[in-house]
């Protein structure tokens, strides 16, 4: 990194970032398996316990994939690896899907920001990094739902995990749409081919809006690049791939099956409700912290829109094909479930938003550059930024810092400490882990498994949790046995029934 004023400051953005990320891994070994986590361990695990072969555990784990493709549901990418998790070879290894989860979610989103930035935007090193990395933490920072984005299983691994694929395979498509033809266009060829097939194997929503996504790369290439044809032709068989293991997922019997006990289906009320939360989403993401990050970014980003070669001449079909691709995120949960969208989707509207609106504002800012050349008043912040960067980094931070804090909320908890919400993920992660609550969660879901395998076919009553972190603490049993959560249980643990003590 340059020896700069800039260059010094992503450094320490950068560092930032790191720290606020080595709590989210501290904490991941004291998650544990809850609610669907059983359903699927008890097929995986015990194969493990009786073989030791990894081989029988790949086996099982596809002969269950199988069998859910026509029974239940098509996604045969995360189905396939949420029967083989972590946890398939031995309970203690499941929190290693948080770091898995958060590494696919940065190095994705960190690969997709840098040909973004540096391809498309033709940024420098240090803007790039400066961007990416305030970007990152907000990303992590202030994920939706960090419990189902990262330390459930079948959230994590199901839409963040696979969101992180996607935007790898993005951006190699991206990367080669704009390079020469040779070499470094088939590096990036290779792997998004290979990518295609399971990413269209996964959640619904990466696997549409990335078709959609390299449908208007490569129009945009055959149609406006003449030179850059051969890439285009490229960029069509991962297209072709892509859809092609999209259209196998949802035809697959089991989406059937499992939409008649789920309910009827409609497209036009999940494209109004899709649109309705896209706008909803955006506007509720905007807190202070991320205001003043888009206007410290602001200045960054009118620079390179003012110097790029790109004509910036739709600025409103710009808007609605971006809009569009956001709000499409949200379409397959709202087709099939209507009012219903998971958390572990809600995450990837929320991952979205950041680069959306940075290319937003980006074509905004160069169509205005543009259209009112000459018009626009100049407030020198240009020249600020290369003159007096150091000083205006320092006074952004410092604002930044306290707008972080003005979003946490201090209330009563159940037990009469004090609660926080609205904590950066990273904060709230330290905090859990400082307080011992995040090792009472674990020691007491030990206690719980103990007391099943110790009392094999009876009847179970379990003490209630009183340690919840609210990065680890997912959907716990009830006090009805027959809630499907308690019979999933029970079932893994082999005992008649299971249930929480009563007050």
């Amino acid at each position: 990194m340059e020896r700069t004023t800039k260059g010094r400051c992503a450094a320490v953005l950068l560092l930032i970032f790191l720290l606020s990320i080595i709590p989210l891994c501290l904490i991941a070994p004291y998650s544990a398996p809850s609610a669907d986590d059983f359903f699927y361990l008890r097929q995986t695990l015990p194969v493990w316990e009786e073989t030791g072969s990894v081989a029988a555990v790949l086996q099982a784990a596809f002969e269950q994939t199988v069998q859910r493709f026509f029974e239940w549901q098509g996604n045969f990418s995360f189905i396939f690896l949420t029967f083989l998790q972590p946890a398939s070879f031995g309970e203690s290894y499941y929190g290693l899907t948080a770091v898995f989860t958060l590494a696919a979610l940065i190095l994705g989103e960190w690969y997709f920001l840098k040909v973004l930035l540096k391809d498309c935007m033709n940024a420098s090193e240090n803007t790039r990094r400066i961007v990416s990395f305030l970007l990152l933490f907000l990303t992590v920072q202030y994920m939706y739902e960090p419990v189902e984005g990262l330390y459930w299983h079948p959230g994590a691994i199901s839409y963040t995990f696979f969101y992180g694929l996607g935007l790898w395979m993005n951006g190699l498509t991206l990367r080669m749409m704009t390079r020469a033809a040779g070499r470094g266009c088939l590096r990036c060829f290779i792997p998004a081919l290979i990518l295609a097939p399971i990413v269209g194997g996964s959640n619904y929503s990466t696997a549409l809006v990335s078709a959609m996504l390299l449908f208007l790369l490569t129009a945009h290439a055959f149609w406006r690049e003449p030179r850059f044809r051969f890439q285009a032709v490229l960029g069509l068989i991962v297209l072709a791939v892509l859809t092609a293991a999209l259209l196998v997922s949802i035809a697959s019997p089991g989406n059937g099956l499992r939409q008649q006990q789920v309910g009827d289906s409609s497209v036009i009320k999940g494209l109004i409700l899709s649109v309705v939360y896209a706008a909803y989403s955006m506007a509720n993401a905007t807190t202070v912290p991320v205001l003043l990050a888009w206007l410290f970014l602001a200045p960054f980003v009118w620079k390179l829109a003012k110097e790029s070669k790109w004509e910036f001449s739709h600025p409103f079909w710009a808007m609605v094909l971006l809009f569009g691709l956001y709000a499409t995120l949200g379409m397959p949960c709202f087709y099939a479930l209507g009012f219903a969208i998971p958390e572990r989707n809600i995450n990837l509207i929320y991952f979205s938003y950041y680069p959306v609106t940075l290319c937003a504002m980006f074509y905004l800012m160069g169509w205005l550059s543009r259209r009112f050349e000459g018009w626009l008043p100049d407030f020198h912040l240009e020249s600020l930024y290369e003159r007096r960067f150091g000083t205006v980094f320092a006074v952004f931070c410092l604002l930044f810092a306290l707008a972080c804090g003005g979003q946490i909320t201090v209330g009563k908890g159940e037990t009469g400490g004090l609660a926080f919400e609205r904590m950066p993920a990273g904060l709230s992660a330290a905090y859990s882990l400082a307080t011992g609550e995040a090792q009472e969660f674990h020691r007491q879901m030990a206690e719980r498994a103990n007391i099943c395998r110790s009392a094999p076919g009876e009847d179970i009553v379990l003490p209630k949790l009183t340690a919840k972190p609210p990065l680890l603490a997912y959907t716990d049993i009830t006090e009805d046995p027959a809630d499907w959560t308690n019979e999933t249980m029970a079932e893994y643990y082999g005992v008649s029934t299971v249930r929480v003590q009563s007050d």
